[in-house]
């Protein structure tokens, strides 16, 4: 088991080294210059259309959509995430990360709005993914093939063990309750929800999210306002950090680069293609639409980052770990500080300890496990249906029947597999799960590039529409754009009436 564990730590230190920075980076400044600041010019739109449409038999809402994305989105990265960020590229990871989550936004907007574009009616649902815009926009189905496969591997399997752990570990350490008891009340849970299909999953997000989102955000508000004296400090150690200008931390500059940006992408999944089934299947006029309301869910993702990381730094609950291997710094905020640095861990309990400084009695670590809970169970819900949309994909050539039996086999599995890693002393699969995401980026946003004229062409004429006040309808025939003509079927009637407009004049 060891030689497996270091096999996926060096694929993954392979994966994620300059090249995939490089990559990451160079195509969201891109993308953001090409797409015209599509993240930040249209802010106020995009909360406008969350709640401006509905959901069908065929599709669901983009609130929904919305929603569940998030719900993936806002996982157990965004806590344990941004302390391993700390620990190993130092406050200024954090500035990086925000950075970096910035110019992703564009390029989430590309691949919602793409998996929009090419996606397809099967068994009564929209269903789309990247797989599907590689094949049916790229023309290359080999491609598609192998990052269906990749994903059924990684998303709905591998990525689930930080996940688990980290819901059970959370009621473990602080209420002492078992990881077999909480383990099958949670895999109980998440088959109750993934056998229901996306809208279920989509219900139960819509559900949750919000709740999650808001309490996380009005706990870490608490902890500012209570340690507002050392808010500037904390600020200013984060900013200074980033660009080697702090004299404890400034030999961090290149990894503060390199685990903001990776940290980001894990925790956004922007990039990676993650967030495409989900926005694929919702209803819309235009694909425009879709990649506007995901876009934003980044933005969602990168506050509550931002939250975690200024929860640990205002309390002095972080500790730093040099470039050669020593400890630079180790927190005074909490006497298990020490212990986390020699230990060489960094993660939850950084948050937890963070929140027991304002809360007395442990009760801190107890509301951050009861959260952890709904962040880590909502992406466990987008992993799921990750997994059965390449299902789908890869069985498009068989009956309904076989589909759906291979399907419901996902849907038993999954909770098995939760169960299985929810029950172990530690997870040791957080190497694989980068490794599985910087695979898929790789793949996802070299693709994206190849494709950036559709996705350019797609977002003028949206932008186009609007600037002469119509409601946008994606018509795919009048752009040019191939194999979407599903959405020939979508907007038929819209269609068929600006046609004989066009012909009266």
């Amino acid at each position: 088991m060891s030689s497996v564990s270091d096999l996926f730590v060096t694929l993954n230190n392979l994966v994620w080294s300059n090249p995939i920075i490089f990559l990451i980076l160079g195509s969201a400044v891109y993308f953001t210059i090409r797409l015209e600041g599509v993240q930040v010019r249209n802010i106020p739109h995009q909360i406008h259309l969350l709640f401006s449409s509905s959901g069908s038999d065929t599709g669901i809402s983009p609130f929904a959509t919305f929603c569940t994305v998030i719900g993936y989105r806002v996982g157990t990265a965004n806590v344990a995430g941004v302390a391993v960020a700390v620990w190993s590229g130092g406050p200024g990871a954090i500035f990086w990360m925000l950075v970096t989550s910035i110019l992703d936004t564009a390029i989430s907007y590309a691949e919602c709005a793409l998996g929009q574009v090419y996606k397809i009616k099967q068994d009564g649902e929209y269903r789309g993914g990247a797989y599907y815009y590689i094949q049916r926009g790229l023309g290359n189905k080999p491609i598609a093939l192998v990052y269906a496969g990749l994903t059924l591997i990684c998303v709905p399997i591998l990525t689930v063990a930080p996940h688990a752990f980290s819901i059970t570990s959370g009621f473990k350490n602080s209420l002492g309750v078992s990881q077999y008891i909480t383990g099958a009340i949670a895999a109980v849970l998440l088959f109750i929800v993934v056998s229901g299909g996306i809208r279920r999953i989509a219900k139960t997000a819509e559900m949750v999210v919000p709740f999650m989102t808001i309490g996380f955000v009005l706990l870490t508000i608490v902890v500012l306002v209570l340690n507002f004296h050392a808010l500037p400090a904390a600020l200013a150690t984060i900013v200074s950090s980033a660009f080697g200008k702090d004299a404890m931390f400034g030999g961090l500059l290149g990894t503060a680069v390199l685990w903001g940006v990776k940290r980001s992408v894990n925790s956004s999944g922007a990039g990676m293609g993650e967030a495409v089934p989900a926005a694929s299947a919702t209803e819309c006029k235009h694909p425009g639409v879709q990649g506007l309301v995901n876009s934003f869910s980044v933005y969602i993702d990168l506050f509550v980052c931002l939250c975690t990381g200024l929860i640990i730094i205002v309390t002095d609950c972080y500790n730093v770990l040099g470039t050669s291997g020593q400890v630079l710094y180790v927190g005074q905020g909490s006497a298990v500080m020490a212990q986390q640095a020699a230990e060489d861990s960094a993660g939850i309990v950084w948050a937890q300890e963070a929140l027991n400084t304002i809360f007395p009695g442990g009760l801190g670590a107890t509301i951050l496990a009861f959260f952890l809970f709904f962040f880590a169970f909502t992406t466990l819900l987008n992993y799921y249906y990750q997994g059965e949309t390449a299902i789908a994909y890869l069985l498009y050539n068989k009956t309904q029947k076989t589909r759906r039996a291979v399907i419901w086999g996902l849907r038993v599995a999954m909770p098995l597999v939760f169960y299985y890693f929810a029950i172990q002393k530690s997870s040791t699969s957080f190497a694989s799960g980068e490794l599985g995401v910087g695979l898929m980026v790789w793949f996802n946003v070299i693709i994206l590039l190849l494709m950036s004229p559709v996705i350019v062409k797609v977002y003028k004429d949206y932008k186009e529409q609007k600037k002469a006040g119509q409601e946008p309808i994606f018509n795919p025939e009048k752009l040019g754009i191939k194999n979407a003509d599903i959405w020939m079927e979508i907007n038929a009637e819209a269609i068929a009436k600006q046609k004989e407009k066009d012909d009266s004049k």
